[in-house]
C-alpha cells in the first residue's frame, strides 16, 4: 500500500510551451502580427488548462516536481509522468531541519503505468520527524525537453482549444455550439495514465 501524498507542487517550470506561436498562427490560418499577444497569452492558458495537475493530469514538457510524505513511507508511487529523474531526497529531522538524504540510497522502478521510489535493498528512508510532510521527494517528469516530444494528439489538442478561445474570446456566446466529435477530450484520453482531471 502506498502511503498518502501530502502535496504536491511543480518547483520549476518547463522552459518553453508545446506548440510555438508560429504552429498555432498556421493551425488559425492568422498571418499578420497584430494579434500575436493575445495569441501568446492563450497559448499560455491552453497550457496551464492540460498540463501537469490539469486536465492531462501528466507534464507535457521537461519540468521538476516535489512530492511530500509522512516518515517510513514504504513504496512512494511518484503522482506526476511520464517520469524523467530522481532529483533529491530530503527530509525533517527530529529539529524540524530540513536535510538531504544520500541519492544513490534510492531507486525507481516501473510499477504499471507509474514509477514508485524507495531505498535500496540495504538502506532505509532516513529518521524523520512525524508530520505529515516528513519526507520532500523532487524528480523530473515531461515527454522531453522540446515541444515535438510531446505527443501529437495532445499538441492538436492544444491547438483545437486554442483555436477555441481565438474565434470565441467571451464566457457566453450569441450561439449555439455543438462539441465536435473525437475532439479535444478523447485526444487527451488517449494520453491519460489511469484517471486525471
Amino acid at each position: 500500500m502506498y502511503p498518502s501524498v501530502t502535496a504536491i507542487r511543480r518547483t520549476v517550470a518547463p522552459s518553453v510551451t508545446p506548440i510555438s506561436l508560429a504552429e498555432v498562427k498556421a493551425h488559425m490560418r492568422v498571418s499578420g502580427a497584430d494579434d500575436d499577444t493575445v495569441i501568446t497569452g492563450m497559448i499560455g492558458a491552453a497550457v496551464a488548462m492540460v498540463d501537469g495537475e490539469g486536465t492531462l493530469g501528466r507534464a507535457m514538457i521537461t519540468q521538476t516536481w516535489a512530492q511530500w510524505v509522512s516518515q517510513s513511507p514504504g513504496w512512494v508511487r511518484l503522482s506526476m509522468s511520464p517520469f524523467q529523474a530522481l532529483v533529491s531526497v530530503e527530509f525533517y529531522d527530529a529539529a524540524g531541519a530540513l536535510q538531504t538524504a544520500t541519492l544513490d540510497h534510492f531507486e525507481t522502478r516501473l510499477h504499471g503505468d507509474f514509477v514508485i521510489c524507495k531505498p535500496k535493498e540495504d538502506r532505509e528512508w532516513p529518521t524523520a520527524d512525524t508530520r505529515q510532510d516528513a519526507i520532500k521527494i523532487t524528480y523530473r517528469a515531461g515527454f522531453g525537453d522540446a515541444g515535438t516530444d510531446v505527443p501529437d494528439g495532445i499538441r492538436h489538442a492544444l491547438l483545437m482549444i486554442i483555436g477555441n478561445f481565438y474565434e470565441n474570446r467571451e464566457s457566453v456566446s450569441a450561439t449555439s455550439f455543438v462539441p465536435v466529435p473525437m475532439a479535444v477530450e478523447m485526444l487527451l484520453n488517449n494520453e491519460r495514465v489511469g484517471w486525471a482531471g
